[in-house]
């Protein structure tokens, strides 16, 4: 038996993601299509929702991207759902799929004008930006991103920020943000250059820039520096080697527990040993 929109209304209300799932995958793509597409804002917002969970979802990239030209709330659905589609998880998909080039282009350019919509709401740009990283693996990083890290909000800033250091204009666009006047910019900044991940190409690891250091050595134990960018923080401390760095990484260690405590520990750990005991 096909399910009811109810039931799909019910999971999306418990945020239940298997739920939606199953209920996704027995509706089948052509009446999730219907609903994404139709007037009941609520059917479409929980059609979209499931279309990341479902076995097919791929196969509704074309009818979720049309949604985002559509009003503020159905185009934040629509880029929260095409970040999960097109965020490169299933790598194979679109192409077993067989999901049309030009349904996946258009999805690309949908999230690109949506973020770079300035009489958008707050939110609404912000949720665009995200989902623009959340498919660089599919659509690559927009060129507009350096230019959203100068937006007059520092909201925007910071996530055009994040969006930018996965692309061609990492440095460039990290190096101007470490000196933005907003501490949520600027850390997001420090954070992303001292991220480790980005630095190792082909099994060798690049120094952070030294400005980033030089910020990550006051910055990380601030209490106004974002949780998240100050864990991040501490890979550039690691990465120098210098006796004063790996001190302040051993009183991280020693402190309360907290995410930043958890990453001084994996960082003075054996395996992270430098040889300078």
């Amino acid at each position: 038996m096909v399910p009811s929109t109810a039931e799909l209304l019910k999971a999306r209300k418990r945020g239940d993601r298997s739920a939606l799932a199953r209920v996704a995958d027995r509706m089948g793509p052509a009446r999730l299509a219907a609903a994404i597409a139709g007037g009941d804002a609520r059917v479409a917002d929980a059609a979209m929702a499931a279309a990341p969970q479902a076995r097919t979802g791929v196969l509704l990239v074309g009818v979720i991207a049309d949604q985002l030209w559509g009003p503020d709330g159905r185009a934040r659905a629509a880029a929260e759902a095409l970040a999960g589609l097109l965020n490169g998880d299933r790598p194979s998909a679109l192409e077993q799929w067989e999901v049309p080039p030009d349904e996946i282009a258009r999805a690309c350019r949908g999230l690109r004008e949506l973020a770079a919509r300035t009489a958008a709401p707050l939110e609404t740009r912000l949720q665009a930006i995200d989902a623009n990283l959340a498919a660089a693996p599919t659509c690559g990083v927009p060129r507009e991103a350096a230019g959203w890290a100068r937006d007059g909000a520092p909201e925007i800033r910071r996530a055009a920020v994040l969006l930018a250091a996965a692309g061609g204009d990492r440095a460039a666009v990290l190096r101007q943000a470490m000196g933005d006047a907003d501490g949520r910019v600027s850390g997001a900044a420090v954070a992303a250059d001292c991220r480790v991940e980005p630095r190792s190409t082909g099994g060798k690891e690049i120094a952070p820039d030294p400005q980033a250091v030089a910020a990550a050595r006051t910055m990380a134990r601030a209490p106004t520096t974002a949780p998240a960018d100050a864990v991040e923080m501490l890979d550039c401390l690691a990465a120098t080697g210098a006796p004063s760095d790996r001190a302040l990484l051993e009183s991280v260690r020693r402190g309360p527990a907290s995410p930043l405590r958890d990453r001084a520990v994996e960082l003075v750990s054996p395996k992270h040993d430098k040889g300078t005991d």
